[in-house]
């Protein structure tokens, strides 16, 4: 079984137990039968992101496609700590407009054991090479809870992923410099679910799309939170996020995947 299905079928088995438990302890088809912690308008929160990253790029000129470097391997990017801030805003009792940022700021300094094209550079083998990946990861949703009440929620997701990257491979030794910007919006689809028991509620998260030469993205994120009151949560839980955009040559195949920790208002 592959990532991407291992990771939906997880988020089912998170998922579903909540639509379930917000079925059967369903009173109300409005916000009144909510859990008191979903009664919002506007959810905001913060997280510290732990990932490891993992994977390959490629960039192409006029003379070839490029090599495909590993950016562990070839360019070792240092592992590195980040960020995601989050927002929802809550319209109506379960339909929501949610969006996310998470900042990638990547950086690698190395002599490469092979000799590798990028752009219209070669970088030669035992040559230092500094190389820096900066940028963010973007998520645009809208939310429908299709299953709601007193135990959590259970809905399904449409919206858009956007790696927005800037790539730049300096070579000292040699004066040899590539630089550009990727950037691909994908469409996405999927399922969220959260139950809540007491003061502590769980939830599941997949979302994913493959768009043939475009590339492909899929995001699984699960977490527990406890609620010291109906407005503050703390989280911690695990993510992992596959980002594959792809125009022509050029293209970013990378994996993060890591816990995080953080809190949650709501208001």
């Amino acid at each position: 079984m592959n990532r991407p299905t291992q990771a939906c079928a997880a988020v089912f088995v998170l998922a579903l137990p909540a639509g379930a438990f917000a079925q059967i302890r369903s009173t109300s088809p409005g916000r009144e039968g909510l859990p008191s912690q979903e009664r919002y308008g506007l959810r905001l929160e913060y997280r510290e992101f732990l990932p490891d990253l993992t994977g390959t790029m490629q960039k192409g000129s006029r003379d070839g496609d490029g090599t495909i470097i590993d950016v562990n391997d070839d360019l070792a990017l240092e592992k590195k700590r980040t960020f995601e801030a989050r927002g929802a805003i809550q319209f109506h009792a379960g339909q929501k407009i949610r969006g996310s940022y998470t900042r990638l700021n990547y950086h690698g300094d190395t002599t490469p054991t092979q000799t590798f094209n990028f752009g219209a550079s070669r970088f030669f083998r035992d040559n230092r090479v500094v190389s820096t990946v900066k940028g963010a990861y973007y998520s645009a949703d809208i939310e429908w809870d299709f299953v709601k009440g007193p135990g959590g929620f259970l809905g399904g997701l449409v919206g858009a992923r956007m790696l927005d990257v800037d790539r730049v491979l300096v070579s000292p030794v040699d004066g040899q410099r590539e630089e550009d910007t990727l950037r691909q919006p994908l469409p996405v689809v999927g399922v969220v679910g959260r139950a809540y028991a007491g003061r502590l509620s769980v939830e599941g998260e997949f979302a994913g799309f493959s768009f043939g030469d475009r590339g492909s993205v899929y995001e699984f994120d699960s977490g527990a939170h406890f609620h010291l009151s109906d407005r503050l949560a703390v989280q911690a839980g695990y993510r992992v996020v596959s980002a594959k955009p792809k125009d022509g040559s050029n293209l970013v195949n990378f994996r993060l995947g890591g816990w995080h920790f953080g809190v949650e208002l709501s208001l």
